[in-house]
């Protein structure tokens, strides 16, 4: 039986190449020497093929990586689907590109155009990295925002089981409705991190410091979702409160 392609595969896939790229690497790092100090035909040949290897298993690894982002933004309920399809359209056109580069790597046979191939994908990974750092920014805030939601919903639920007992006047509610309030605080709280999120997000594009910028948004989806566990305990909190209603 063939196993399921979930994003935990599509991610051993990358792992597993990205293990490829790094031996090849070294090979060609150790070819690329040993030319350089000799310049035999023979070390040139050796050169030319390691060189050709690195670079095919350097986009693999791009493609991989890109794949499964891709899987896992199918997995993310917390995106609208223009959000989504944008996404897909994006990772699947540098997949496009990188396997189109591949194929320009196999048709040269010198180390000079080799070294002009390496360059340009040097150039078109400056546009990949920011697609990665919006791809992971937009799943985290995925889940964030599936989790507000239902936090949401269950406010509105307690709300309205909390009024019914104050009519009847079966418990003082007084306690469960403080906590009510607390939690919404708390849901007006992750939001507040998460539009911060998303301003340093659509900043990464013109940053100097993509890694720090994109840190900087992860470091607010954090505080976002631990306002959304503070909110979600209290919840639990006016659960068990409510349970003691005569």
């Amino acid at each position: 039986m063939a196993q399921e392609f979930n994003f935990d595969r599509a991610y051993s896939d990358y792992l597993y190449n990205y293990n490829l790229y790094r031996e090849s690497y070294d090979s060609y790092r150790t070819a690329r020497e040993t030319f350089l100090k000799y310049q035999t035909l023979t070390s040139k040949n050796e050169a030319l093929s390691k060189t050709k290897e690195m670079l095919q298993k350097q986009d693999e690894v791009i493609k991989t990586y890109s794949t499964a982002l891709r899987v896992k933004l199918t997995e993310n309920p917390g995106l609208s689907s223009d959000e989504q399809n944008i996404l897909f359209l994006n990772l699947d056109n540098e997949f496009a590109w990188f396997r189109q580069h591949q194929e320009e790597i196999n048709k040269n046979n010198t180390l000079e155009d080799l070294t002009n191939l390496s360059e340009k994908s040097k150039e078109q990974y400056k546009k990949t990295e920011v697609l990665i750092y919006e791809t992971l920014g937009a799943i985290f805030a995925g889940k964030e925002i599936s989790l507000r939601e239902q936090i949401s919903q269950q406010i509105k639920s307690l709300k309205e089981k909390v009024g019914e007992i104050r009519l009847k006047g079966d418990k003082d509610t007084s306690l469960a409705e403080r906590w009510l309030l607390e939690a919404e605080n708390r849901l007006t709280q992750s939001q507040e991190k998460q539009f911060e999120a998303q301003q340093n997000l659509s900043k990464i594009k013109s940053s100097l410091n993509k890694s720090r910028t994109y840190n900087e948004a992860q470091a607010s989806l954090e505080k976002s979702h631990q306002f959304l566990k503070e909110a979600n305990s209290y919840l639990k909190e006016i659960i068990r409160e409510l349970k003691n209603a005569d």
